[in-house]
């Protein structure tokens, strides 16, 4: 091979040869044939074809491989609205995370000291007097979102205060 088609080879647009993402914007992008892409860039349909067909592979593993990350990172919410009793906050919150399949590293105890201790006149009332929102990760850990923000990230900042 020469040197300059060895160039071309190496240089990259995301995942995507040159060479592919130039096919792939002709047909996607352009609503090109694959006869008329081959055309445009002086080469035969047959290697149009072969190069659209690798894009395409790398195209679906990047999906694959976006959504497993998405699995690992992505967060659930949970709503608790003003005026819902205490003690069925946690079967509301346990459920949650049963429907995603996930085992909440909380329990009932846990869940109502988080509400105890971001609504303390809960504890007196036996109802929420403010609307809430717990938020829990993949793994299992579960916060209670206030103003926004997470609970132990507002700990961490207070406690850099002192």
């Amino acid at each position: 091979m020469t040197q300059k088609v060895t160039q071309q080879l190496s240089q990259k647009i995301g995942l995507f040869t040159k060479r592919q993402f130039a096919v792939l914007k002709l047909r996607v992008g352009g609503g090109l044939s694959q006869l008329e892409t081959a055309k445009k860039l002086g080469t035969s349909r047959s290697n149009v074809s072969m190069i659209e067909s690798r894009a395409r592979e790398k195209l679906e593993k990047a999906r694959e491989t976006l959504k497993a990350f998405e699995s690992i990172v992505s967060r659930h919410f949970v709503k608790v609205e003003k005026g819902m009793r205490l003690h069925d906050i946690p079967a509301k919150v346990l459920q949650e995370g049963d429907k995603y399949g996930i085992h909440l590293r909380s329990n009932i105890i846990d869940i109502i000291r988080m509400v105890k201790q971001a609504d303390p006149r809960s504890a007196r009332t036996g109802t929420t007097t403010r609307e809430l929102e717990f938020v829990f990760t993949q793994s299992g850990v579960l916060s209670l979102l206030l103003d926004g923000k997470d609970e132990d990230e507002k700990k961490r900042k207070q406690k850099k205060k002192k």
